[in-house]
């Protein structure tokens, strides 16, 4: 069945594969289901949205969550097609938005090896072609992915986009309304919102749009009823409960490879006081058997590296030895793996030869910080120690990358940057992820932070009114530079931007690089970090 028309739709009409009778259930929406209809086939679109941002990772931006759900609508007997925005690769410079402005200063345009991200971009296609896409469709149902709580306020626009040319229900999923529920939906244009587990409730969404099932029954689902808003209880089914083998469409390329996501387990152990992943996401994990299916799969279509996306992998000893037996046998086959997500190392210390075996080209290893103080606070295993020990296991075999959050309570600039210059000593590159939080975590209630969802975000330089933020924005630009010493001591430019770095050091304002080649003045700081004298 084609799913789209070449005829363009009216701003004031909508196309419908059937038509839309009026039935007894509804909700304040407006919104109808269909009668019951033997056999009912929905047409279904998926969105994965463009992203706004200073910085996007195309490579990690594959609408994992919608592939899973779009197999299990059409093993339901739907007709369904997803529409990632990223995908195309487009980047195409915007406005940067008001709440936004103070970071201009931070993210200008500079050719330096040490420069931060430069402008404010929208990774992928507009809106406009959106819904162009959807005008010319024929779709019943209209699902979109809020994944980042930071991003949520531009799902929200392509929504209300959306309801400008059409009656389509709307509903918005993801781990961002997982997290936070009725407080994203009380004053949003969807008609309807999903928490938890998207592969067990969508057929089941879709079967109360056409009809087949009453709206209380929908696991997880959020709508209006008698002017209240009514959240149902999330599905008690294990996310991974079935043999779930989704056709990819396009593989996305890291390092010149085709790389594919997946997850081997949902949810996470832990409870750090940073993160929302544990709310209503129960820790679960995947059959074996239907992990080998879908890496057989993978390996069928031509993936190079497949990357684990889990937020607490490893952490079970049993399945580790299952997984590393899984992952040894495809690595013959000419896979390599990576999980960009960031590793335990109290959990790989143990099985780091393993993993050289198993294929790992890269180990991203979460440190978060080297300061005891903020460790004993966030309720996270972190060990410095356990990751000098994993160093030493894996030498030069796998890459090994740590990252920080600089911003955390009790974390100094100091600590940070001894932690910094240690790792670099250990010819270890250091990522840095600024601070962010989401409404609904512990540690957002008491760090007093504003109630605009654009500001919970890495790139907005937490904190937002402190002079501070200037110096977690030096730490971006040192960590640059540190992974830049480690990797280009042959680039014939290294003495000079060594020294322009060193310069920046001593007057306490950053130069930036322009296009031509000449140096010239970016913002000042006021941290003391003489302590580098490379």
């Amino acid at each position: 069945m084609s799913l789209h028309s070449n005829k363009r739709v009216p701003k004031d009409k909508f196309i419908r594969s059937r038509p839309l009778p009026p039935v007894a259930i509804s909700t304040d929406s407006g919104i109808k289901c269909m009668d019951i209809l033997d056999g009912c086939i929905m047409e279904i679109l998926l969105i994965s949205p463009p992203v706004f941002d200073f910085y996007s990772t195309s490579h990690r931006m594959e609408p994992l969550g919608l592939i899973y759900i779009k197999k299990m609508l059409v093993d339901h007997g739907h007709s369904v097609e997803i529409y990632d925005a990223t995908a195309s690769g487009k980047v195409k410079p915007q406005k940067i938005p008001k709440e936004l402005e103070y970071l201009q200063k931070y993210y200008e345009e500079d050719s330096s090896p040490f420069s931060l991200h430069s402008g404010y971009k929208r990774f992928g296609d507009s809106f406009n072609k959106i819904i162009k896409f959807i005008n010319d469709g024929n779709f019943d149902i209209i699902g979109i992915s809020s994944l980042f709580s930071a991003y949520h306020p531009d799902v929200e626009e392509l929504v209300k986009e959306i309801k400008k040319y059409s009656k389509i229900p709307v509903i918005i999923g993801g781990t961002a309304v997982t997290a936070q529920k009725e407080v994203l939906f009380e004053n949003s244009s969807a008609d309807f919102m999903i928490s938890g587990c998207g592969t067990e409730s969508m057929p089941l969404f879709a079967d109360f749009i056409a009809g087949k099932l009453d709206i209380e029954k929908v696991p997880g689902l959020i709508y209006r009823k008698n002017r209240n808003i009514v959240s149902n209880a999330p599905s008690t089914e294990p996310a991974w409960s079935k043999d779930i083998i989704p056709e990819r469409e396009n593989l996305r390329i890291f390092r010149k490879k085709k790389i594919a996501k997946t997850v081997l387990s949902s949810g996470c152990r832990n409870r750090c006081s940073f993160c929302s992943i544990h709310r209503d996401n129960k820790f679960a994990l995947r059959e074996i058997t239907h992990i080998r299916n879908e890496f057989e799969y993978l390996k069928n279509i031509g993936t190079e590296i497949i990357d684990i996306e889990d937020d607490d992998i490893f952490s079970d000893p049993h399945f580790t030895e299952e997984v590393l037996k899984l992952l040894k046998e495809f690595h013959g086959s000419g896979i390599q793996f990576t999980a960009m997500n960031g590793l335990t190392a109290k959990n790989i210390l143990p099985i780091a030869d393993e993993l050289v075996e198993a294929g790992f080209m890269k180990l991203d290893l979460s440190l978060v910080t080297g300061s005891e103080k903020a460790i004993s606070g966030m309720k996270r295993p972190h060990d410095l120690i356990t990751i000098e020990k994993i160093v030493e296991v894996v030498k030069t075999r796998i890459e090994v990358e740590v990252f920080l959050i600089p911003g955390l309570p009790g974390t100094t600039l100091d600590s940070t940057l001894e932690t910094m210059i240690h790792l670099n000593k250990l010819k270890i590159k250091c990522g840095l992820s600024p601070l962010y939080l989401v409404p609904g975590v512990p540690m957002f209630e008491s760090m007093g932070i504003p109630e605009n969802l654009r500001l919970c975000r890495g790139t907005a330089l937490y904190p937002f009114d402190s002079p501070e933020r200037s110096n977690i924005a030096s730490l971006l630009k040192i960590s640059r530079f540190l992974n830049y010493s480690l990797t280009s001591e042959s680039d014939p430019d290294f003495e000079e931007n060594r020294n322009y770095f060193l310069k920046s050091l001593q007057r306490k304002k950053w130069f930036r690089r322009t296009k031509t080649g000449e140096w010239t003045d970016s913002f000042e700081f006021t941290g003391d970090f003489s302590g580098i004298k490379m």
